[in-house]
């Protein structure tokens, strides 16, 4: 289930006091580098005259009183703070000018949000910023949205859960944003098809994972499913198809089939492979065959013969390789197969 961070976002008071704390940490970032559209409010300690609150030109430059334009583009606030002191000190302007320099609107910086978002595209950066407040920025996850985020910058790029972030308040996960960077928003891509109980597409979040994590969320297999189940996953561009043994993944605890899951992944439950009974049983019909069935097990799910019906006048109907239907004679502990139909004769003594 994706979070929505608009709705959490004064209920966890957690992620508010990260979201603070990083926001300090990027305004205090001496890394930051200024550039063209970025807000700058220059204080000059006993010398209000020469205090104000300028934008970076596309030049790089602000306009300052007595010095006019002056280069800070690429520059830290520190050095554009050394800069500007050492100019109106050499200019005879100010003797040993204490100057203060703090970014009010982080314009020179971009994030493009993408993916499955209420409100995609590029966004400034305007002020200190987290991975929770850019999201919420644009609205948050869509419906069919992940909790599984993806933030491509420079250093490379990495995942990130929501429910981490959200849920359980890990602010380590909540990270600051420095501009530059894109973030995608997954979709719900893994889909659970066939005989369950919730068929449909679940979001990959750090609590569903694994196999048997999805075939949970889309409540179980229902009664009609079959025992295996059947993969198909897309890594590196490549498609991979396998199946899964259900007794082997949840009865004998093989953890080595409980693969995990991502986006674009389909689990498919086939429907279970039926005997068809009639004749003289209690109750004809179908029947799943169960693993290893025989014919005189079979013949019990159908409630046993009746007192008319005889176990040595059986037929067994099979279709062949080439799909012709042959009548068969039975022996009742023979293995029944997918499409069977068993035939009860009538006795005649």
């Amino acid at each position: 289930m994706s979070l929505d961070l608009n709705t959490k976002a004064t209920k966890d008071v957690k992620i508010g006091d990260a979201s603070a704390g990083q926001s300090k940490k990027i305004a205090e970032d001496t890394s930051y580098l200024l550039g063209a559209g970025d807000v700058l409010k220059v204080t000059v300690y006993n010398n209000p005259d020469l205090s104000l609150e300028t934008r970076v030109s596309e030049a790089g430059t602000i306009s300052y009183p007595l010095l006019g334009d002056v280069q800070v583009g690429g520059l830290t606030t520190s050095a554009a703070e050394k800069k500007l002191a050492k100019l109106l000190e050499t200019g005879g302007f100010v003797k040993k000018p204490q100057i203060n320099i703090l970014v009010t609107l982080f314009q020179s910086k971009m994030i493009s949000v993408l993916g499955s978002v209420l409100k995609p595209g590029r966004y400034p950066l305007e002020r200190a910023t987290n991975l929770a407040d850019m999201l919420a920025l644009v609205g948050g996850a869509t419906a069919d949205g992940s909790d599984l985020v993806t933030i491509i910058g420079k250093k490379g790029k990495k995942e990130y859960d929501l429910h981490n972030i959200v849920g359980k308040g890990e602010s380590t996960q909540n990270v600051p944003l420095e501009g530059g960077e894109i973030i995608y928003v997954h979709a719900r891509d893994v889909a659970v098809m066939g005989q369950v109980n919730r068929p449909g597409k679940y979001a990959v979040t750090g609590g569903v994972r694994t196999l048997s994590d999805f075939l949970s969320v889309a409540g179980g297999i229902n009664p009609n499913g079959s025992d295996i189940i059947t993969v198909t996953t897309m890594r590196a561009g490549k498609q991979a198809r396998f199946e899964v043994d259900i007794d082997t993944l949840f009865r004998t605890g093989n953890n080595a089939t409980d693969i995990e899951l991502s986006n674009g992944d389909t689990v498919y439950v086939a429907r279970a492979p039926m005997v068809y009974i009639y004749g003289e049983v209690q109750r004809p019909g179908s029947f799943r065959i169960e693993r290893n069935m025989t014919v005189i097990q079979a013949l019990a799910q159908g409630g046993g013969l009746t007192q008319r019906g005889t176990q040595r006048n059986i037929e067994l109907h099979r279709r062949n390789a080439k799909s012709v239907i042959e009548k068969l004679t039975p022996a009742l502990t023979d293995l029944v197969q997918q499409d069977d139909v068993l035939y009860v004769q009538e006795s005649l003594f």
